[in-house]
């Protein structure tokens, strides 16, 4: 769940049309990749291809099996998108894993929330510190744990765009 949140933000000029390799030494959950991807598309490129050099995740396919991500959308109606920010079709194969774990809505978003309180820690003692936001309410109605924002991220990541 650590390495969902907070979710990469890429900046950079991306030319519409242009083909694009995305590049990555070491995936875990494959979301930085995944997110790049989206950053490229979004801006009218297109991802020829992707090559990592290791690839740590316990799957080794990126894209999620459909039934994962119908049960997903069964089990978690509202709760990905609400505590991730992407939509459960959008996930690699083993961020899906990684939250079929969960049993309910309020325990993923209970972890998600005591990610962001350890995340909001360990930014505070290196002298950042995140935006507070309205606590999410569970999907019966009950507020959830303290949630915190995780965007802008105080680390920003940085493309350099080359055809």
């Amino acid at each position: 769940m650590e390495r969902l949140l907070p979710r990469p933000q890429f900046d950079g000029p991306v030319t519409a049309g242009t083909a694009y390799v995305l590049v990555d030494d070491v995936t875990n959950l494959g979301g930085t990749l995944a997110e790049l991807a989206g950053t490229i598309q979004a801006g009218g490129g297109q991802v020829a291809a992707v090559i990592t050099l290791v690839n740590a995740g316990r799957l080794k396919p990126f894209k999620p099996e459909t039934l994962v991500i119908r049960r997903l959308r069964a089990r978690f109606p509202d709760a990905i998108p609400h505590t991730s920010g992407i939509d459960p079709g959008a996930l690699t194969a083993n961020e899906a894993s990684t939250l079929s774990g969960f049993r309910t809505a309020d325990e993923l978003r209970n972890r998600a929330a005591q990610v962001a309180e350890e995340i909001d820690l360990r930014l505070r003692a290196k002298g950042f510190q995140l935006e507070a936001q309205p606590a999410p309410v569970s999907h019966e109605g009950w507020p959830c744990k303290t949630w915190l924002a995780f965007r802008p991220n105080p680390y920003p990541s940085t493309i350099t765009v080359a055809p």
